[in-house]
């Protein structure tokens, strides 16, 4: 009966449609809870002009006579939830490992990194939908009817949420990893910071939306800069092993780019107005706690 079963799955190795991946795989892109597609950054692009269609309708299309805007709340939650949903979807593909089941007698690897080219596919995704403000989720019309001045905190919440995923210790591994393996075939550490950098930090007059993002950029990067606690309320018997960043290349990267974006800062709350000029230096005074904490 093994062997038999054995034929059949080798006839169907290699073929998508027959892909089977543990749900909740931490490193694994294709292993996702609603996303069954091949390509994450094409399907959040289409989904995402699904929403800009859905935005626009969503008074019309929740309208009840009698009733209040409490369907539009939920709506305009909901939107956004999918839209920070595709994020995720996206952000699986940085530092991405594809796992692949096989015997002995089957060729190839079981684990395969993302290749270079999809992974800066992702970061750049990233950039141009989430790290440049969405201004498109900004519906003024729609938010009078129901919105009581949260919406820099839901703007905020999807992309420095989107930030803190991307900059896991365990995710910055694995690109180290990938490197140490693959040589100049890997996306790096520093090459995604470059990448980051040229879109949370873009010139220009930063709005609302930019000034946190970039605060929240500094404080991940400040958090990698400290050793992480044991986390509290885990059950009995569980254990929990976190990463040494100390021991690691990760702080030493870190610490380089937490200096360039200090420079960038400087130079940066020389010019502009009242709230560029205050916002810089509160960025540069904040690097330079992280990078000269008081003992």
């Amino acid at each position: 009966e093994k062997a038999k079963l054995d034929v059949w799955t080798k006839e169907k190795a290699g073929n998508p449609l027959y892909f089977y991946g543990r749900q909740g795989n931490a490193y694994d892109p294709r292993d996702q809870s609603e996303d069954l597609g091949d390509n994450a950054m094409k399907a959040s692009t289409y989904g995402i002009a699904n929403l800009k269609r859905i935005l626009p309708n969503a008074e019309k299309w929740t309208y009840e006579a009698g009733k209040d805007y409490s369907n539009l709340s939920e709506i305009y939650s909901e939107i956004i939830g999918q839209f920070s949903r595709y994020m995720g979807h996206v952000t699986f593909n940085i530092g991405g490992l594809s796992e692949n089941y096989k015997t002995y007698d089957q060729a190839g690897a079981v684990y395969k990194y993302v290749s270079k080219a999809t992974q800066k596919e992702a970061v750049d995704f990233l950039n141009k939908q989430l790290f440049t403000s969405p201004l498109w989720l900004i519906n003024s019309d729609l938010l009078n009817k129901f919105d009581n001045g949260s919406m820099l905190t839901r703007i905020k919440s999807a992309q420095t949420s989107t930030v803190n995923s991307i900059l896991t210790s365990s995710r910055l591994l694995r690109l180290i990893d990938n490197e140490a393996k693959n040589g100049a075939t890997a996306y790096t550490v520093p090459e995604l910071f470059t990448d980051l950098r040229s879109s949370i930090f873009a010139a220009g007059r930063p709005d609302g939306f930019k000034r946190n993002l970039q605060r929240g950029y500094v404080d991940r990067l400040g958090s990698l800069m400290v050793d992480a606690p044991m986390p509290t309320g885990l059950p009995p018997g569980f254990s929990f092993t976190p990463v040494n960043v100390g021991v690691t290349d990760i702080r030493p990267l870190v610490r380089v780019e937490l200096k360039t974006l200090y420079a960038a800062s400087k130079a940066r709350a020389a010019a502009g107005d009242a709230i560029t000029k205050a916002h810089y230096d509160d960025l540069a005074i904040r690097i330079n706690d992280i990078l000269n904490p008081k003992k």
